[in-house]
C-alpha cells in the first residue's frame, strides 16, 4: 500500500509534473490533478481546492520540485527587498529542510545560499536588519534563520572570502537539523526541561550529524557543526563533552547561544538586550567556555 504525504496548500503551486491526489470522505486517495498538468492560477490564487497529497512513489521528484520552486520564491523576494517576506522565504525553505522524512531537501540549500550573495552586496543593510526583524514561523524555524543571519553579518563585516561565508552559512542553516527527529513540544517549551527531556534534546547534536552525512557530500564542517555546535572548550558541552572543536563549530555554537539568549523567552527567564547578552557570554568566555578571539570579532560585528 502506497504512503501519501500532505501537500501545505502554500505550495501547490510548486508541483508543476507530479500527480496530486486528495482524500475521499471513506479515506481513499483519488486522483485530482494528472501528471504533467498544472493548477490553473485561478486555483491557486484562491486556493480552490481540497486538502492535498502526492504519492510516497513519486517523493524524490516532488521533493525536487519543491525545493526549486521554494528557491525560485526566495529569489523572487530577495530581489524585491521586503526583508520579512525574505525571511519568510527563508524559513520556509528551512522548514522543508526540518521536516521529518524530507532530509533530501537539505540539498537544495547551497543553491539557497547563492541566491543571497548573487543577490544582496556585501554592504547592503538586509543581513543585518534580517536577524532583528520578527518571524511568522515557529521557533526553531526562527532560530535557525537568526543564527544564519547573524553569521552572514559577521562573515561580511569580518570581510570573509565568499567560499568561506557560503560555507559557514550552510552550516547555520543546518546545525539543528537533527532536531527534527524530536517532538515538537519538547522544542517548542517555555519551561526549563526537566534531566529526561534534556537528555532526549541533546540527541539532536548526533541526529543532526548522521541526517547530513548519509543524504549531502556537504564539506565535512557541516556535520562537525551540526554535531559540535553545544559542545564548550572547556569539556562542559555535549554530546561528548570535548574541547578538539573546529573554528566552525566554535563559531555556530558562540551565535547559536547568543540568538538563543537574545531572541527567545523562557518561563524561567526573560530574553535580554544584545548589550546584557554578550555581558552574561563574556563570563563564559572568561570561564573557558567560548573563545575570547570569536567573542571580540563578533562584538565588534555588532556595533560598528
Amino acid at each position: 500500500m502506497s504512503e501519501y504525504f500532505r501537500v501545505r496548500q502554500s505550495q501547490v503551486q510548486f508541483f508543476k509534473t507530479v500527480p496530486l491526489y486528495y482524500q475521499s470522505n471513506d479515506g481513499e486517495f483519488i486522483l485530482y490533478k494528472k501528471t504533467g498538468k498544472e493548477l490553473g492560477s485561478e486555483r491557486t490564487d484562491q486556493t480552490r481546492y481540497p486538502q492535498l497529497y502526492f504519492d510516497g512513489r513519486d517523493k524524490e521528484k516532488a521533493l525536487k520540485e519543491l525545493t526549486k520552486g521554494l528557491n525560485i520564491e526566495f529569489a523572487k523576494q530577495v530581489a524585491e527587498g521586503g526583508l520579512v517576506q525574505i525571511k519568510k522565504a527563508l524559513g520556509n525553505i528551512v522548514r522543508e529542510a526540518l521536516t521529518p522524512g524530507q532530509a533530501s531537501v537539505m540539498l537544495a540549500l547551497p543553491e539557497t545560499i547563492d541566491i543571497l550573495f548573487k543577490n544582496l552586496d556585501r554592504d547592503h543593510s538586509t543581513m543585518d536588519y534580517l536577524s532583528k526583524i520578527s518571524s511568522a514561523s515557529d521557533m526553531v524555524i526562527e532560530h535557525t534563520v537568526n543564527v544564519t543571519a547573524l553569521t552572514l553579518q559577521y562573515c561580511f563585516r569580518m570581510g570573509l572570502p565568499d567560499k568561506e561565508a557560503s560555507n559557514l552559512a550552510l552550516c547555520a542553516l543546518l546545525h539543528d537539523v537533527g532536531t527534527s527527529t524530536l517532538d515538537a513540544s519538547l522544542l517548542e517549551t517555555k519551561k526549563r526541561l526537566t534531566d529526561k527531556q534534556f537528555k532526549q534534546y541533546q540527541a539532536h547534536s548526533e541526529a543532526g550529524h548522521d541526517m547530513i552525512i548519509l543524504n549531502s557530500d556537504f564539506n565535512i564542517a557541516v556535520a562537525n557543526v551540526a554535531l559540535e555546535h553545544h559542545e564548550r572548550l572547556d569539556k562542559s558541552g555535549y554530546p561528548n563533552g570535548t574541547n578538539i572543536l573546529c573554528r566552525e563549530s566554535q563559531l555556530i555554537g558562540f551565535i547559536d547561544c547568543y540568538e538563543a539568549l537574545t531572541y527567545h523567552e523562557k518561563a524561567f527567564r526573560k530574553a535580554k538586550k544584545p548589550f546584557d547578552t554578550l555581558k552574561l557570554i563574556k563570563n563564559e568566555v572568561i570561564a573557558g567556555k567560548f573563545s575570547p578571539r570569536i567573542f571580540k570579532e563578533f562584538t565588534s560585528c555588532l556595533i560598528r
